[in-house]
């Protein structure tokens, strides 16, 4: 028996081998779940492009507990996938209603090896058909895409999507990270027209995020902060990658904005508040800090040039934000986790307005939001060994409006 029969006689054997990501919806009362049916006879290891098939599949629930596979399954595999398209990566369905249609979209690998946004349609979530290609990764860029995700916020519609390389030889020149695309989506024909784009997260641990509708109608983020091909968490730590905060969604002059959608009062409670602070060229302010806190810190751009914070400070380590007003970057290295420094330009677009830097610091990531949301960036590291003081150096004239830093209530520790 050769091998394409082995992998035909496995496939038979094993629908679902492993379920991959994928969304949910409710219909008739009741909670359907789209993922990804993966087969891979390696289970990942020597990856073998001919013997890997990734299907979607429908599972329900009356109780949001028990769930029953849909027997039919899959739902879309290789007689909906059409010419064109690689059955071994088609993966990740969103799954949306639309004016009494369903639709979903998914992530695909073309024939070219590079990725693209794929739409699906049905009527009633379990006959499916290919709808359209609403988003081509360029060749040049050796991309292969995940997790995409299409919504609407006001009169705009954004989809988002993860990229990775698209093959092993890239791997050194392409980063993982999420990208938004703000446009419209016609779904009629299918095409969705590019408006704007951006980054969700500077950072090198913020990847295939997903989002839901709040219960007051916004839209909220949540993404997966994971360390690729870098430190891992010690066995003992039972767990590789965790949730990010969430993220309240808006659009604001063709930029998405991320707030996080965290109420302060009833996560932290106030420890420390300094008001108009003037640090000097070697100078510095302390704050005994925690491995879990909030930092707040608003200051003119106008009345600063450069300055230095210290978080998980030791005596010999930290992870430091190098603040470079006159340049308009922050960059951001660390001693913990290995990882290669983060540089964030074009920080603020009027020096003459205030600056915003909020950090939401825990056992294992800081994340920081820049100009209420503007920009972010998320870092991980598992170090058990971190300090968890705070330093804010001077380099010239800083003039800091406001210093706030508040610890986790004692409730929640």
């Amino acid at each position: 028996m050769n091998r394409l029969q082995k992998a035909n006689e496995y496939i038979q054997k094993n629908k679902e081998k492993v379920c991959f990501s994928g969304s949910a919806i409710e219909k008739d009362g009741k909670l359907y779940l789209m993922y990804t049916g993966h087969i891979d006879p390696n289970m990942g290891f020597d990856r073998d492009e001919t013997q890997i098939i990734e299907r979607q599949c429908i599972a329900s629930s009356d109780d949001g507990i028990q769930f029953e596979k849909y027997q039919q399954n899959p739902v879309i595999g290789e007689k909906e996938l059409p010419e064109g398209y690689l059955i071994c990566d088609f993966r990740d369905p969103k799954v949306m209603q639309v004016n009494g249609v369903y639709y979903c979209v998914l992530a695909v690998r073309n024939k070219q090896r590079r990725g693209e946004i794929i739409m699906f349609k049905s009527s009633n979530l379990l006959d499916w058909t290919f709808h359209s290609s609403i988003y081509q990764a360029k060749f040049e860029e050796n991309t292969l895409l995940e997790c995409p995700d299409l919504f609407r916020i006001g009169n705009k519609d954004v989809l988002l999507f993860s990229v990775m390389p698209c093959d092993p030889e890239f791997q050194e020149e392409v980063n993982h990270k999420t990208v938004y695309v703000i446009g419209e989506m016609d779904y009629i024909n299918g095409t969705f027209t590019s408006e704007s784009d951006g980054l969700l997260d500077y950072g090198q641990t913020f990847y295939a995020p997903q989002s839901t509708e709040g219960k007051n109608g916004e839209r909220l983020l949540i993404g997966w902060l994971h360390r690729w091909h870098q430190t891992t968490p010690p066995k003992d730590f039972g767990f590789n990658g965790m949730m990010s905060l969430p993220r309240r969604l808006t659009i604001e002059k063709h930029q998405l904005i991320q707030q996080p959608a965290v109420k302060l009062d009833e996560y932290f409670t106030h420890s420390s508040y300094y008001e108009q602070i003037m640090i000097n060229a070697n100078e510095k302010l302390d704050i005994n800090g925690d491995h879990t806190c909030y930092l707040k810190i608003i200051f003119s751009p106008s009345n600063t040039k450069r300055f230095t914070i210290e978080l998980n400070k030791s005596e010999t380590q930290s992870t430091r934000i190098v603040v470079d007003v006159e340049n308009l970057r922050i960059s951001f290295v660390s001693d913990y986790g290995h990882q290669n420094q983060i540089n964030i330009d074009h920080i603020c677009e009027n020096i003459n307005e205030e600056m915003t830097l909020e950090f939401f610091i825990d056992l294992h990531t800081i994340e920081l939001f820049i100009n209420s949301g503007a920009k972010i960036v998320s870092f991980t590291a598992y170090d058990p060994d971190k300090g968890k003081n705070i330093s804010i150096h001077g380099e010239g004239k800083t003039e800091l409006k406001q210093v706030i830093f508040n610890t986790v209530r004692s409730n929640l520790r």
